[in-house]
């Protein structure tokens, strides 16, 4: 319960703490006796006063460490994006110009094997590998970005030999019958016989049915085969294969399986002949 009435203090109590303070600051100010005391104080408080100072130095220290870190890292992360950027550019660059290189190089050769000026050079752009591994149909198809106008029909030379002609066009895209197609049939000539060889519908595979009493048959597996230039499309005399078996299919009839030099699943550019305008 609070008292209701101050209490009360001698002032005997009074004198006595003012005398003992007196007495202190008198021994204070003659003799120093408390100047070790105020000495402790004063160094504590420096000590103290350090100590938060370095404290707060090495915070600063560490964030400003932190700070810089980081900003490192944002450094270093768009270097690596830049350093990335001019590889990726300079591998596209190197591939353009591999690609030129070797375009301008198999035009040349095209022109010097089949002496016509008058070709194209297109980069495939898929073959129907489902089909040309297992099946009949057997197309390629190029890409044709600039759109050019192509005539159906025309002849298809990869790698060093005749593989197809075109068949139909679909805006950016060629489209390419190649010889081993079942629909496919190609005039071609030995030592001995002349036939029209057709797809077998299997890869890189054509063949001639030939008369079993055909005296002039002397042909030997090994032997090579070229185009005989009949029918108008395909320039004569470039070889195509070679003959891989020659089969009885009757008393009549003898099969000449002919393997085909050009593989389309090895070759990325094709050259396609154009008609020159007399010859339209």
């Amino acid at each position: 319960m609070a008292r209701s009435t101050p209490t009360y203090t001698p002032i005997r109590n009074y004198a006595i703490g003012i005398l003992l303070s007196a007495i202190f600051l008198f021994g204070d100010i003659t003799y120093g006796a408390f100047t070790p005391l105020r000495g402790f104080v004063n160094a504590s408080s420096l000590y103290a006063q350090m100590i938060a100072s370095g404290v707060l130095e090495n915070i600063n220290n560490t964030f400003y460490s932190f700070q810089k870190n980081r900003n490192l890292l944002n450094e270093n992360k768009e270097l690596k994006e830049q350093i990335l950027q001019i590889r990726t550019k300079d591998f596209f660059e190197r591939k353009n110009s591999e690609e030129q290189f070797k375009i301008i190089n198999f035009h040349k050769e095209l022109i010097s094997t089949l002496n016509n000026n008058h070709i194209d050079i297109y980069k495939i752009a898929s073959i129907d590998l489902r089909n040309y591994l297992c099946c009949s149909t057997h197309r390629i198809f190029l890409q044709n970005t600039k759109n050019v106008s192509m005539e159906k029909n025309a002849p298809v030379f990869a790698g060093s030999s005749f593989i197809g002609q075109t068949k139909d066009t679909y805006i950016d895209f060629i489209e390419v019958i190649l010889f081993s197609d079942i629909s496919h049939v190609l005039p071609v000539k030995s030592n001995s016989f002349y036939c029209d060889a057709r797809g077998r519908g299997k890869p890189m595979l054509i063949s001639c049915s030939l008369d079993q009493n055909n005296q002039d048959f002397q042909n030997q597996i090994g032997d090579i085969v070229y185009t005989s230039g009949l029918g108008g499309i395909f320039t004569k005399d470039i070889e195509v294969g070679f003959i891989s078996a020659i089969n009885a299919v009757s008393v009549t009839e003898t099969e000449v399986l002919i393997t085909l030099k050009a593989n389309p699943l090895n070759e990325i550019f094709y050259g396609v002949m154009i008609r020159e305008a007399d010859e339209i």
